[in-house]
């Protein structure tokens, strides 16, 4: 189901969301609004909600690691001590682990008249031309929910859950890719 070539996918007037007037640039970090404000042809950009130190192999060990200091604090004991050691060093050994791949996590994704954008913080991830979108697919991988936009080649871009307005964001790409949601993945 693809737009013929000759077919503008500027929105009308009236429905365009440009990011400088949404509710979403506010909710922009920094360098991503810059960045985003610099493009002349942007349409949308929804911001992806979480932070770095949302990741779950990061704040468990350290939520662990705060608990039984306090435990120690209010209780005394040696085993509470060497556990709380133990999980600040577990956190400490992922810190690395979580900020490499926070670098390639998009905190932006851009819809601009050409095509579609993953930012993160200002910096081009990955870029598809609407006439380069082939799927918009839903895949759920042990109840976390995440969004794919294939291109050529299997190149693609991920969507995150954490994207702010994601079921309106997905509807934009729909209408800018002239492609369809697969059947049954109506819905984040």
């Amino acid at each position: 189901m693809r737009r013929p070539s000759g077919r503008s996918i500027a929105a009308p007037e009236e429905t365009r969301s440009g990011p400088r007037d949404s509710d979403t640039a506010r909710r922009l970090r920094p360098r991503d609004a810059a960045a985003i404000a610099a493009l002349p042809d942007s349409v949308s950009a929804h911001s992806h909600q979480a932070g770095w130190y949302n990741n779950a192999s990061f704040l468990l060990p350290f939520l662990a690691a705060v608990g039984t200091l306090i435990a120690w604090l209010v209780a005394g004991g040696a085993e509470l001590l060497g556990i709380s050691i133990f999980f600040f060093v577990v956190s400490g050994l992922m810190l690395p682990l979580v900020y490499l791949t926070w670098q390639r996590t998009a905190t932006a994704i851009v819809l601009r008249e050409s095509g579609i954008e993953a930012r993160h913080q200002g910096r081009l991830l990955q870029s598809l031309a609407w006439n380069d979108v082939r799927a918009l697919r839903r895949v759920e991988t042990m109840g976390n929910v995440r969004w794919y936009v294939f291109g050529p080649e299997d190149r693609h871009l991920s969507l995150d859950g954490e994207i702010d307005s994601l079921d309106t964001l997905l509807d934009e790409i729909c209408r800018l890719a002239d492609v369809e949601r697969e059947p049954g993945s109506r819905g984040a």
